[in-house]
């Protein structure tokens, strides 16, 4: 369903008073409130879930049909439904950053001033909010195994295991399939996915030959044995529609309702299902204060409908982060586990030092653009179809025959038409060249120990000379392919952007750099801030997600990535999901046998 942009109208003064007594009367009944509120309901549940985004839906869908007699609380800082944009998004900002040129060492550049950086703030979290066409994959096999070469105790997040997870997950609908495919996907699981419905109009078409003619084999799957090549990509749709994750496994949740009487007389009984509350911000983790030495978790602290309020785990549960990887740093720092300079510089209490927020990964993105004769593209686009996955140069050069069959690309290339009204009226092709294998690495902090503070993030795009050079070389190639034909001849494309200040095609590396560190952009893929590695290695939870230092408390969500998968992370979140729910029904069932 299209949305009209709403008008933005400045307020006035009178406006600003009323807005204030309104807030002044809201408070003053909550205050109110609590003055005659002298009870409070104990809320205690078997497992707490922080956040409905990817994670949390897949975990509880699969700890309520895994576990018998459980209960979940589901407490999500948003409401159920994405229809604006603006209402379901956290509004971070990134802090400005400054480096040296790596092509020009004797310049300091500005990379970019602090830019939004969209988090989904509703159920379904950034799978939400984020393109349906190309999120679907996985990475390569080498970043899963180089996760399980941490340690034997890591095998089990080695490729084998974690794509039993992938196929659990999937739900594919191409038709026919053969038996390659069938090794690498999954037909019964609740993540709908299919090939594009329609077919291709002729610029996109003749895009796929323009690569071919370069030299880029061909792939038809993109999660299958090999990522390299050019191909058109799968979605997250059944039957034409968009179907995210809340679709299925939330939904699916959600349907498991049941009771059982107390064991006791006159007890209450227990109602078994999971329960998602929403617009519910939590503000700490619980402890228990009387065994202070090993931080058992007992609960969580949170703000719902203006009051804070208290949720407890019962004897064998488990508090679970599945925050993402701003939100669940921060929870975690918030509530006394973090790094110590950042705590102690905010007044809090250290609970466990770890480098928790040290190791924020992303994948970069630059775009490039090209016009065509107006009214060559006479069909509208569902957006990303079309993919281009090659190893770029470390030296900043164009693209090789042999990079091109090399099985261990870095670069995602994601091609996509433009029509008039989209971009200044004209007609063309958009390339956005993605770096998924990234050497720089970012960092987040606290800025306060306000709960409702954003912490200040620091990307550190193209800090390294290599992710600089690559994406280089990637925009090297996309210049190369606008200038075949026919793209070149019968659609008259031409480049645009790169090339405005310079001379036509003399174009320097100084040049290249300057227009990347100018426009590159997110692809919001963030992890790694709450690291699964050993703790000797700058981890903050082991192998089994659980936070090291601590009791009944993990983290289940991209975070934990202790290497970035070189491809969209919505489906390696679902992945290590699926995976913490084995983990977990390991352990509650043993404590049960105890």
């Amino acid at each position: 369903m299209s949305q009209t942009i709403p008008n933005v109208i400045e307020k006035n003064q009178e406006d600003l008073k009323k807005d204030a007594k309104i807030r002044e009367l809201w408070m003053k009944n909550i205050c109110d409130h609590d003055k005659h509120a002298k009870f409070k309901i104990k809320e205690t549940y078997d497992f707490i879930i922080i956040g409905a985004g990817t994670a949390g839906r897949v975990l509880a869908r699969e700890l309520i049909h895994g576990i018998p007699n459980i209960n979940i609380l589901v407490l999500e800082a948003g409401g159920p439904n994405a229809f604006r944009l603006y209402d379901c998004d956290w509004g971070y900002v990134t802090q400005e950053q400054k480096m040296k040129s790596h092509v020009n060492p004797t310049k300091e550049v500005t990379v970019k001033k602090g830019i939004p950086y969209s988090r989904g703030k509703v159920w379904g979290g950034c799978s939400s909010l984020n393109g349906m066409i190309f999120r679907f994959r996985r990475g390569q096999a080498k970043q899963y195994n180089d996760w399980a070469a941490q340690g034997p105790e890591y095998k089990i997040w080695d490729w084998d295991h974690c794509l039993e997870a992938f196929k659990a997950i999937e739900n594919n609908s191409r038709e026919n399939p053969d038996e390659k495919f069938k090794q690498f996907h999954g037909f019964n699981g609740l993540h709908h996915v299919q090939d594009f419905q329609n077919g291709l109009y002729d610029i996109m078409s003749d895009l796929i030959d323009v690569a071919k003619n370069l030299g880029i084999p061909y792939n038809d799957d993109f999660n299958g044995e090999r990522q390299n090549g050019v191909g058109r990509y799968q979605t997250n749709n059944e039957k034409g529609k968009r179907r995210s994750l809340a679709d299925g496994y939330l939904r699916d949740a959600l349907k498991k309702v049941e009771f059982h009487p107390g064991s006791e007389p006159n007890s209450f009984g227990k109602v078994v299902a999971v329960d998602v509350r929403s617009y519910a911000h939590v503000l700490e983790i619980i402890w228990d204060e009387e065994n202070k030495k090993e931080n058992i978790a007992t609960g969580v602290r949170y703000f719902c409908n203006g009051t804070v309020r208290e949720a407890f785990i019962a004897p064998k549960g488990e508090v679970i982060i599945c925050s993402g990887a701003i939100n669940s740093p921060q929870i975690l720092m918030l509530s006394g586990v973090g790094p110590k300079e950042n705590l102690e510089a905010n007044n809090i209490k250290i609970r466990k030092e770890l480098p928790v927020g040290k190791r924020l990964l992303d994948h970069p993105s630059c775009f490039s653009v090209a016009k065509s004769t107006p009214n060559t593209i006479h069909h509208w686009s569902s957006g990303a179809e079309i993919g281009i996955i090659h190893k770029a140069n470390v030296e900043g050069k164009i693209p090789c025959k042999e990079d091109f069959f090399d099985e261990n690309p870095d670069i995602q290339i994601i091609a996509m038409p433009f029509q008039p009204g989209l971009v200044d009226g004209l007609n063309g092709i958009k390339l956005l060249s993605i770096l998924n294998v990234p050497s720089s690495v970012g960092y987040l902090e606290l800025n306060s120990n306000n709960p409702f503070d954003q912490p200040r993030i620091h990307l550190n795009y193209f800090e390294t000379s290599d992710d600089l050079y690559r994406m280089i070389s990637s925009l090297k190639l996309c210049r190369e392919i606008f200038k075949q034909p026919p793209l070149s001849t019968v659609y008259n494309v031409k480049e645009i952007g790169i090339n405005d200040n310079t001379n036509g095609d003399d174009i320097s590396d100084e040049d290249l750099e300057k227009y990347v560190l100018e426009k590159s952009i997110t692809t919001f893929h963030t992890s790694g801030t709450v690291k699964m590695a050993p703790e000797s290695k700058g981890g903050v939870v082991n192998h089994r997600l659980q936070v090291y230092g601590t009791k009944n408390l993990r983290v289940v969500d991209a975070s934990i990535f202790p290497y970035i998968p070189t491809g969209n992370t919505n489906a390696p979140t679902a992945m290590v999901a699926w995976r913490a729910s084995r983990l977990i029904i390991e352990d509650y069932t043993r404590k049960n046998s105890l």
